[in-house]
């Protein structure tokens, strides 16, 4: 375990083709993408463990579609990246699922107010925080891993309106959510609610993490998160649930990424670390060359931000050379 960082942090989101890296000859190349990163600086590594898919980049023992077939991929990142005295913080992408893996569990599904299935599963259950739960400490108990970093920890768009979430609510307060229809204070109640059981989720994930001495971080979207996926990670940051926070930096506008800075920074303060996401490459675009990336490194170190993510290794590769003579 490695737990000592430089002065300025620096991480990227280690994704790796497995078309082109599952195989134990492949070894040495990825060791030699560390040899780059080590030289760009890179204090920290998230390493997918669990995608959006259902599919995961380790034997396990609760999800059996794995992307790397030839490798573990996750034990191969982190022994070459501690050996690089990197960070290795996996990142796990919790209430996203497979349209597959919510087949077998429909009983789990997040549900839009028009009755429309996701393939989410609803944070309420405790059936399937439980599941999730059991995936992060068959991870910690087998890898030797620095933290772990939650991504998707929020809803599709909204709340839920399942027969559980709906039913516990009205067990709770009286009201019946389906029945809500304007704004007001029985909404507002409705919506802090779901909240709240994200929030939950988060509380029992650090109490899993932490006892293992490991640290626990999260990619959180915009300040305006806990309206639109009811990620109130505000919250979270104010109650130190969080070791230290990614919040989103995907966009291509220079003035845009700096205000997105300037907001999340009235938020966390100096509660807990931020390192700003920069996309790279995203689905939502790209940076086109290391010298506007600096740009956005320049922003980050203007408002003295203690360190910055990559998003993702793909992105990054070609401008490493580039990057290196200006970082």
């Amino acid at each position: 375990m490695v737990m000592k960082m430089s002065k300025e942090v620096r991480g990227v989101y280690f994704h790796l083709d497995a078309q082109v890296y599952d195989s134990p000859r492949k070894i040495q190349d990825i060791e030699n993408i560390f040899k780059e990163l080590s030289e760009l600086g890179i204090t920290l590594i998230f390493p997918l463990a669990k995608n959006t898919r259902s599919q995961v980049y380790y034997p396990s023992r609760f999800l059996k579609n794995r992307v790397f077939k030839n490798i573990d991929f996750l034990d191969t990142v982190t022994r070459i990246a501690h050996e690089y005295n990197m960070e290795v913080h996996p990142q796990y992408c919790v209430f996203s699922h497979g349209e597959d893996f919510m087949k077998n569990h429909p009983e789990w599904a997040f549900m839009d107010r028009s009755g429309v299935k996701k393939n989410f599963v609803c944070p309420s259950s405790i059936e399937a925080r439980e599941f999730e739960e059991d995936i992060v400490r068959e991870i910690i108990d087998n890898y030797d891993i620095d933290g772990i970093s939650l991504d998707y920890i929020r809803s599709p768009h909204g709340v839920c309106y399942c027969e559980k979430c709906t039913s516990k609510f009205k067990s709770l307060t009286g009201i019946d959510p389906n029945k809500i229809e304007d704004w007001g204070d029985e909404m507002y109640g409705w919506w802090e609610w779901q909240r709240l059981q994200i929030t939950n989720f988060v509380v029992e994930i650090g109490e899993i993490v932490h006892e293992k001495n490991l640290k626990l971080s999260a990619y959180v979207w915009t300040t305006s998160a806990r309206w639109d996926v009811i990620q109130d990670w505000p919250a979270w940051v104010r109650r130190k649930l969080l070791d230290f926070i990614i919040p989103t930096g995907y966009v291509y506008s220079l003035d845009m990424f700096s205000k997105i800075v300037r907001e999340d920074l009235i938020v966390v303060r100096n509660i807990i670390p931020m390192y700003i996401c920069i996309g790279v490459r995203t689905s939502h675009g790209f940076i086109e060359n290391a010298f506007k990336v600096m740009q956005y490194i320049d922003i980050v170190r203007r408002y003295g931000l203690p360190g910055y993510v990559f998003f993702s290794l793909p992105g990054l590769l070609p401008l490493i050379n580039d990057l290196k003579n200006i970082i």
